[in-house]
Order: C-alpha cells, then structure tokens, then sequence
C-alpha cells in the first residue's frame, strides 16, 4: 500500500500547483515606454526605457538619443562596465551618429534586467557639448555646457500574484491529505494532462530562451571599420572647402580618441591632449612608431583648435591621411565579423 499511497500524493501535489504559482502578472499587457526629455540650446536630451513595466529577470531597452544642431561636438555618456543602479547592464550598442533634419543624431541603447521587484529607479544620464557655431562664441572661447536627464522609474512585477504568500504554499499539504481517500484509476487521466502540460511548459521555456540568445546577437562594428566610416562621412560634410576648419580639426580628432577607447579601452575623450599622451607614454598597446605619430598628430589639432593656427589645405589634407593611416596600421583586423552577446 505505501508505493500506492505515494503515488497519490505525488499527483495530488502535481494537480494543486497550478493553483499556487499562476495569474501574477499579465504579460499580455508589458506596459508602454517611459521617457524624460530635456533640451538646451542647440542640444535635446531624450532617454526612453522600453517598455515601463516587466518581469523580474524580462530584459528592456534603455535608448539614449541625442539631437545637436551641425557644428555642435557631443560628447555621449561611456557605457556602463558593471550595474547601473538596480539594473544589470546585458547589452550596449552605439550606432554611428547619422545626419537629420535638426543636424545630427547621437544614439546609445542599452539592454537591462534586474531580478528586484518593484519600483525601480534608472539614474540620470549626462551628456555634454562644445557649441562652435559661426557668431556664437564668447571672448573666453566656445560655449560647453552639459544636460543631465531625470531619473526614470521601472515596475518590475514579481512572477507571484498580489494576495499569494508562504502560506498559501504550505496549504498544499492539507489538500494532498483529502485526495488521499481519492480513487487511484481516477486520477490517471489527471496524471495524464499534468504530464503533458509540463512537457508543453518546458518546452515553451525552452524555446523563449533559444528565440532571446538569437534575438541579442547584434553585429558590432570593429573599431577599425567604425574609425573609416566616420572619417568617410567628416570627408563628405567637405568642411574644408567651406572654410570650417577648426570644425574639420575637433571632428577629427574627436574620431582618433573615440577609436582609440574603442580599440583600446583608453579613456581619451576624458583627458587633455598631454594626460593622454603620458598615459600611452606608459602603456605597450601601442609601439614607440604609434605613439610619436598619434602624439604629432593629436598636437597639430590642437595648434588649430586653441592656438587658432591656420592650416593650408595641404596640412589639413595630411592630417586626414595621417588619421587614416593610424587607424589602418592599429586596427584589429581579425574582429571585423564579431559578434557580442548577451549573458545566457
């Protein structure tokens, strides 16, 4: 009788956990995006969460967008490398920026999760910006300024439901005793309809998992391919023949120090021409040949853009091709299909 009476309770159990662990959150229903918005000058701020509400451990997206008026240099926030608040940081993709009708557009999207139920708090996110438009500088140089985003707020549901606790799921125990005197042939066409539905359950699990590691390979390009697409597009804005050239200048070594922290995780957007200089100065990333080239290139651009030196065509020409040649003797060409994943 004791493997009998085990049986029993085994499905007894099986049929009342439905019961126990359903109807927390209808996902039918994800809730809309969220967004803040903030707009100085010449620069707009957007940071949009998609969408407001999810599951514990349910990715979202964060996008932060950027609209600056032409002659407006951006400087984006650095991704995040560990957590961003409450969030885990799964994702990051930064798209070149690309011309629009106000100017240009900057974008990152971060995809986040967090396994904390509530309401969740995403930290603002700062952007900053040098203004060198025609007849817009005062006498102490071009106008920065920075834009600070507001928080914004994720619901995070739990996969229990609202009224549901431990006790609920202690109470399984007096039920599994009243199905004790149950009829055993009557339970299994019960036993039957269990099993298969757990098969369908693991099985669907399974296949959403599979469906999301395929969904979050994203192509990303090598630093190297980035560098010479951005350099292609600076050539076709010809900044030089409409007498922009300290504009031409500041692009161009802006692209040089985004591909290097790209290509070498060195923080150069965040540094003076001389703190970086010291830092390569101490690193082998680069060989001796490298670093007296980049450090004869990264000087001449600041000869133009607080020197006020006015170079010939000639000289900006071969910074171009200065610039061009650094990139294709330090790039990684091995990378150039790689594809980033997010955590399983």
């Amino acid at each position: 009788m004791r493997p009998t009476r085990g049986i029993c309770v085994l499905l007894g159990t099986a049929m009342l956990l439905p019961a126990c662990t359903g109807g927390g959150v209808d996902e039918t229903a994800p809730g809309s995006a969220v967004e803040t918005r903030i707009e100085r000058g010449p620069v707009t701020l957007t940071v949009r969460a998609e969408p407001a509400a999810v599951v514990v451990g349910e990715p979202f997206r964060l996008v932060i967008e950027v609209v600056a008026a032409l002659d407006v240099a951006i400087e984006m926030p650095d991704p995040p490398t560990g957590d961003l608040g409450p969030f885990a940081v799964r994702l990051t993709q930064t798209p070149p920026d690309v011309p629009v009708a106000e100017g240009r557009r900057y974008r990152h999207t971060w995809t986040l999760d967090t396994f904390s139920a509530g309401l969740n708090e995403i930290p603002g996110v700062t952007v900053t910006f040098v203004d060198r438009r025609p007849g817009t500088a005062t006498p102490a140089g071009p106008i920065e300024g920075e834009l600070v985003s507001e928080p914004l707020s994720i619901t995070v549901h739990s996969v229990l439901a609202p009224d549901q606790t431990e006790h609920d799921l202690r109470d399984i125990k007096s039920e599994v005793r009243d199905f004790l005197g149950a009829d055993l042939a009557s339970l299994w066409p019960a036993a039957v309809a269990i099993g298969i539905g757990l098969a369908v359950a693991v099985l669907a699990v399974i296949m959403t998992r599979r469906r999301r590691r395929l969904a979050s390979q994203v192509p990303v390009i090598a630093p190297g391919v980035w560098a010479q697409l951005q350099l292609d597009e600076l050539e076709r804005r010809k900044l030089l023949d409409q007498g922009r050239v300290h504009e031409f200048y500041f692009q161009l070594s802006s692209i040089v120090r985004r591909y290097l922290e790209r290509r070498f995780k060195l923080m150069a957007p965040e540094q003076t021409t001389e703190e970086f200089l010291r830092e390569t100065r101490r690193s082998d990333v680069l060989t001796d040949d490298h670093k007296h080239l980049l450090s004869d290139f990264l000087r001449a651009a600041d000869m133009v853009k607080f020197a006020l030196h006015e170079p010939s065509a000639t000289e900006s020409g071969l910074a171009m091709t200065a610039a061009r040649g650094f990139v294709e003797q330090t790039a990684d060409t091995a990378d150039t299909g790689e594809i980033m994943e997010t955590a399983a």
